[in-house]
């Protein structure tokens, strides 16, 4: 037989095993089709039964209803051009709209691109050579299409269904080297007595405790001027379920507060945005508690009215309230004004009993976004948006934290919100499944001192943790349960372990802001001095700065690399591979500062690559040297290196101080902590399905006590050198260069 015709044959084999007959078509169409409508019931059920509203079921039923008219209509530009039945193409097009819908708007283009592929290709496989199977007769071609089908399926299915898998390749993590503190725990459950009561509107209708059986009745407050979207068919839903409008905002809150005399400290906490119908405010009972028995007022405030349900699916898409962070701010504000009320109000049962000179905002994930609006609102005379609003708080804040913070969801006049001479405290879990990026690394650069010498900011990144579980009404679960299929929740930690970090971090933060215990600084600026406090296993990065440091080069003053942030400082690189400054990209947005990006590649041991700061006599009377550090993804090597660039493990080098008398002490990096690769994580069971990049520059705050350095003046530096002579090639992200007065804020 001639090559032609045996190509010939092969190509009407091909052509056969690829055309679907009419059997094919229809088993395929029918398979798709009830695929389809199989998706749109589970969904709908899934999406309106939890916390059951006919509000949230219009909605659902709205959302569904737009998906199947969106098929439709695009079924109808099919009929142009189509091959095959109109019913296989209703199918493909019910089941893509209801693929969107279920998961399509949590994972990236390309990962839902995937999904959508395979579930159409495995369904159409299993439908249609199931059907000509039947029809037609076996063939190995019509049953390898059905077994194909059928793993498709079966993988997707149990892809949605297992909760996920562990981390298959551990981090290795030291410890850093650290004296322990010796002090209480100050995540421990403090000497007073707890009581509590809630305070509302007295007329709420989902919940009694803020209606017929509240012990406090508060006045509602316009938030009108300051809430977009609260309007058509969604706000009309909206006003149904709570029974109140943007015009009647109630302030309600639940209060844990100690048993005793004399004044307390006020802490307030929000939650950020989950379903309005799953009631957020009572996920923070476990930090009140804590808080209320160290003789601190702590109050979890009810915003649940500003976040999102199903029921805005009325509106499209795009339904719902949009950008209303600043409302979440100015409420928080609105609250502190009724303390301050019913501080000064003899009939109060809280007259003369609040601190009113000690206060301290906490916020979750909007709400972390909304404490930071709070505290720019509070020195502010106008609302920036709209000058009919006048804003006259001046409340002495001495305190925020944000966990797991959004970040530029409200910007005034399109510029990041910042803010100063506020004490700031960050923390975010690696594996956020909502909040991806740590945002609150942007917000923690934009926090300055202008007149607070004693304030500080601290942020601290918690390797395993989650978004929901710092709520105990959010959980392990950071998406609903429809969308959060997509989620890997083998890997995240104990619930009872990630929250017991927060009570010690933010019980240590407020010891000192609140408290006036600088005793717990050192912990701040350094958390291994705590890890007997965090509990077992806890494996960290953190951030610190103090307003009373001088900065000797963080990098954002100038083009010029040679120049510092400080007069006289000069800066020079020798022998090194990569030397620029740039302001560095989150997985979201970018980090508000700009950083020295250090590359080397030693070939020659005879040459040890140096970054050297030289400074002057002015700048050098202190006692402690703190940089921050982050090891870059990029390759040391020549862009036209043939050589496969692989990260080291950890990189080392050596700090070299040189005193006015030209006697030089050399740290190594290692003795403090070593510096890691950048930290990975997939949030989702597969990396395709996440929408972001699996890593981004995490910071790691290093200091060292000059003063304990034998052989050199630790008072009188002269030049600080970055010697490169321990890790053969690498590169390293370098910010925030500056000295302190004094050790005690977490030397080592």
């Amino acid at each position: 037989m001639k090559l032609t015709e045996r190509l010939a044959r092969f190509r009407a084999r091909l052509i056969g095993w690829t055309t679907p007959d009419q059997a094919a078509w229809r088993g395929a169409s029918i398979a798709l089709r009830t695929f389809g409508w199989s998706l749109a019931a589970v969904t709908a059920l899934q999406l309106a039964l939890p916390n059951f509203s006919w509000e949230r079921a219009l909605g659902v039923i709205a959302g569904v209803g737009l998906a199947v008219v969106g098929a439709l209509v695009a079924l109808l530009l099919i009929r142009l051009f189509r091959r095959g039945p109109l019913s296989f193409w209703w199918g493909l097009l019910l089941t893509t709209a209801m693929l969107a819908i279920t998961v399509g708007v949590v994972v990236s283009p390309g990962g839902f691109g995937a999904v959508l592929a395979a579930a159409i290709v495995s369904v159409a496989l299993l439908g249609g050579g199931t059907a000509t199977w039947r029809a037609n007769g076996f063939t190995r071609a019509r049953a390898a299409a059905t077994a194909f089908g059928a793993l498709g399926a079966a993988a997707l299915l149990t892809m949605m269904l297992l909760p996920g898998w562990g981390d298959p390749a551990p981090r290795a993590w030291s410890p850093q080297q650290v004296a322990a503190l010796d002090l209480p725990n100050p995540g421990a459950t403090g000497e007073f007595h707890v009581r509590t009561l809630t305070y509302g509107s007295g007329h709420d209708k989902r919940r009694e405790e803020f209606g017929s059986k509240v012990d406090i009745v508060s006045e509602s407050v316009d938030g009108s001027k300051l809430i977009e979207g609260w309007s058509g068919l969604p706000g009309w839903a909206r006003t149904q379920y709570w029974g109140f409008d943007a015009k009647e905002l109630p302030r309600q809150g639940r209060v844990w507060f100690p048993d005793g005399y004399g004044l307390f400290p006020l802490v307030l906490m929000v939650h950020g945005n989950h379903d309005m119908e799953d009631f957020s405010d009572p996920g923070y009972a476990y930090l009140g508690e804590l808080f209320a028995s160290r003789g601190i007022i702590a109050v979890s405030v009810d915003e649940n009215f500003l976040n999102s349900s199903n029921a805005d699916l009325l509106g499209g898409f795009k339904g719902g309230l949009k950008k209303e962070n600043d409302a979440r701010g100015w409420m928080l504000l609105e609250h502190l004004r009724l303390w301050r009320q019913w501080n000064q109000d003899p009939t109060s049962r809280f007259h003369g009993k609040v601190d009113l000179d000690h206060l301290a905002l906490i916020g979750h994930s909007r709400g972390g976004e909304a404490v930071a609006i709070a505290a720019l609102f509070n020195r502010l005379p106008f609302y920036p948006d709209d000058g009919r609003v006048t804003f006259d708080y001046g409340f002495n804040l001495r305190g925020v934290i944000a966990i797991a913070p959004s970040d530029g969801q409200y910007e005034p006049r399109s510029v990041p919100t910042r803010f100063a001479d506020v004490n700031y405290l960050v923390i975010q879990g690696s594996n956020d499944g909502d909040v991806q990026s740590y945002m609150g690394s942007a917000q923690y650069s934009r926090v300055g001192f202008d007149r607070c010498r004693s304030c500080f900011k601290a942020g601290f990144y918690l390797l395993d943790a989650n978004h929901g579980q710092f709520n105990t009404a959010w959980g392990r679960n950071d998406l609903s349960s429809v969308w959060g299929r997509v989620l890997n929740l083998v890997p995240i930690m104990d619930p009872d372990a990630q929250r017991n970090v927060a009570n010690v971090m933010f019980g240590a933060f407020l010891e000192v802001v609140l408290h006036g215990r600088d005793e717990y600084r050192p912990f701040l600026a350094n958390p291994a001095a705590g890890f007997a406090w965090l509990g077992p296993n806890i494996r960290f990065v953190n951030e610190f700065a103090a307003a009373d440091e001088t900065p000797i080069a963080n990098f954002d003053e100038d083009a010029d690399l040679t120049t510092g942030s400080a007069s006289g400082v000069r800066i020079s690189g020798s022998d090194l591979a990569r030397w620029f400054e740039v302001q560095l990209p989150l997985k979201w947005d970018h980090l508000a500062t700009q950083a020295a990006v250090i590359g080397w590649n030693r070939t020659d041991d005879s040459k040890v690559p140096e970054l050297r700061i030289d400074v002057p006599a002015s700048n050098a009377r202190n006692r402690q040297l703190s940089f921050s550090l982050a090891m870059s993804d990029a390759s040391p090597l020549d862009e036209d290196a043939d050589t496969a660039w692989k990260k080291p493990d950890s990189i080392d080098f050596h700090v070299v101080l040189t005193d006015r008398n030209g006697r030089e002490a050399a740290v190594a990096l290692s003795s403090l902590r070593p510096l890691y690769p950048p930290i990975e994580v997939a949030t989702r069971k597969f990396a395709f399905l996440d929408a972001v990049d699996l890593s981004e520059p995490i910071f790691q705050h290093y200091a060292i006590a000059t003063q304990d350095l034998h052989g050199i003046d630790g008072g009188n530096i002269a030049s600080i050198r970055f010697r490169f002579d321990a890790t053969r090639a690498g590169v390293i992200d370098l910010d925030d260069v500056a000295m302190a007065p004094e050790a005690s804020a977490g030397a080592g």
